[in-house]
């Protein structure tokens, strides 16, 4: 549903977190733009500019508030594969660290120039300031939130050099980052504290308890909180339900990795999604409408390395989740769970750790497959991830569609023919075939991927 201008003064009136990140406010007495949870004094609407990203603010001029901080409103995640959304996502995850718009249009199979042109018609701005505004708002984060040098920030931050950062922050922000530092010094610790927000309700509990069940050697869940080994240190992620964000703890030696590891929680958790919009959605189907009241806030958890979830994955095929657990940790002590680990290994080495030998094969098969740029784990396109994935021996349409829902984080998965979700769907007796299941999922799209969750959620065991 489209937004008039007084349903966004509305929403701003409300100060309503779910709106958060789906738009921002530039006010023209002031020259900043500001979330619409923004705490200071509701401007007037004649004053008031509603655009749908910062860096349409910026473009026009607007710096970010420095109450509300725009950088830290969660992102818009559609079911939308078109080359300008890809590129957009990709920003958004990975602030194009080791990549160059050339190389992301060549991927698309386009040229930068038509890239650009599908970019600038989606989102009303050029890809590179799109970037850069991405890069500066991360930036400001770290200014503001740590003590790490300024030259750190602006590796961390994907800018080349301390000096471009600077070049960047004055012409958009009109300060450098020196200025900007006064007066925002903070206790010297071993470690980073950041946020990553969400949009409410959030279920919490429900996440942890699911990867839990499924955490792999590297993952810990326990007092309520999420901690992963990288490199030898250990990340710790809980939850602020009071202030709507995550606060990620990172060891400063993991400092340049800084944002990849918010974007990872991001993903993990699905911060980036709109409850309410999807429960609106999918509650037009009565039985979903019951499963939402019972469980508010629903995500779908992501994965924090694709290629671990692969393996746990297929590991996982036809035995129990605490077998296929046992299995993970005998294979990340034995071989390692990098494809390099894995391709270096021999099919007899992974059927070793006590798997079948073509269990074994398929796992050897998706390491070569990596490796050789066969199979790609950060495919954006849902249709060629899935194309790739049903070509190896050993990956069903099942396990391929259940990757597009975690590895991928497709909104619209759908293992149709998984029997959790057709027990979900069984009405006096008669469990629905796949193609039915297919057929009734028609409603539920572009969310099939929460309605498959909310269907396992329903089950005593959570499916995947």
């Amino acid at each position: 549903m489209e937004m008039t201008r007084a349903d966004y003064y509305r929403a701003l009136m409300a100060h309503d977190p779910r709106f958060d990140g789906l738009f921002f406010i530039c006010v023209k007495t002031t020259g900043i733009y500001c979330r619409p949870i923004c705490p200071t004094h509701v401007p007037k609407l004649e004053n008031c500019t509603f655009v749908a990203t910062a860096a349409e603010a910026e473009k026009a001029g607007y710096r970010p508030c420095l109450r509300c901080r725009p950088e830290l409103a969660p992102a818009v995640r559609e079911a939308n594969d078109s080359p300008a959304h890809l590129l957009c996502q990709q920003i958004e995850d990975t602030l194009l660290m080791d990549e160059t718009l050339e190389g992301v249009a060549a991927a698309y199979g386009l040229s930068e120039r038509h890239l650009r042109r599908l970019f600038v018609e989606s989102y009303g701005v050029d890809p590179k300031q799109y970037l850069t505004t991405r890069r500066l708002l991360f930036a400001k984060q770290l200014l503001q939130d740590t003590n790490l040098s300024i030259s750190d920030v602006a590796y961390s931050a994907g800018f080349n050099t301390p000096g471009r950062l600077t070049i960047n922050m004055r012409a958009a922000y009109g300060f450098t980052p020196e200025r900007f530092r006064r007066g925002l010094a903070r206790p010297a610790t071993n470690y980073l504290t950041l946020r990553a927000d969400y949009r409410p309700p959030f279920d919490w509990t429900g996440l942890l308890a699911l990867l839990a069940d499924r955490a792999t050697p590297l993952e810990s869940i326990d007092d309520n909180m999420y901690r992963r080994t990288i490199d030898g240190y250990v990340i710790t992620v809980i939850n602020v339900p009071e202030r709507h964000h995550l606060r990620v703890q990172v060891p400063i030696e993991l400092s340049r990795q800084s944002h990849a590891i918010v974007g990872h929680v991001r993903q993990l958790f699905d911060l980036d999604a709109n409850p309410c919009a999807i429960e609106a959605a999918l509650s037009e189907d009565p039985l979903l409408a019951v499963l939402f009241q019972k469980y508010p806030g629903l995500r779908v958890p992501g994965a924090w390395d694709g290629f671990e979830l692969l393996l746990r994955v297929i590991i996982g095929q036809q035995i129990s989740v605490a077998g296929a657990t046992t299995l993970m940790r005998r294979l990340v002590e034995r071989i390692g769970v990098t494809p390099e680990a894995i391709r270096a290994a021999t099919p007899g080495d992974i059927a070793a750790i006590g798997l079948p030998a073509k269990r074994a094969a398929t796992i050897h098969e998706v390491g070569r497959r990596v490796i050789a740029g066969e199979l790609s784990l950060s495919e954006g396109h849902p249709g060629r991830f899935y194309d790739q994935l049903v070509a190896i021996p050993g990956i069903g349409p099942w396990t391929a569609e259940y990757l597009r829902l975690r590895v991928l984080h497709w909104p619209d998965a759908l293992p149709a023919g998984d029997l959790g979700i057709q027990k979900a769907l069984t009405i006096d007796g008669r469990r629905p075939t796949e193609r039915q299941v297919t057929q009734q999922a028609l409603r539920w799209r572009p969310w099939r991927s929460y309605a498959t969750m909310l269907l396992w959620r329903s089950l005593s065991n959570q499916g995947g």
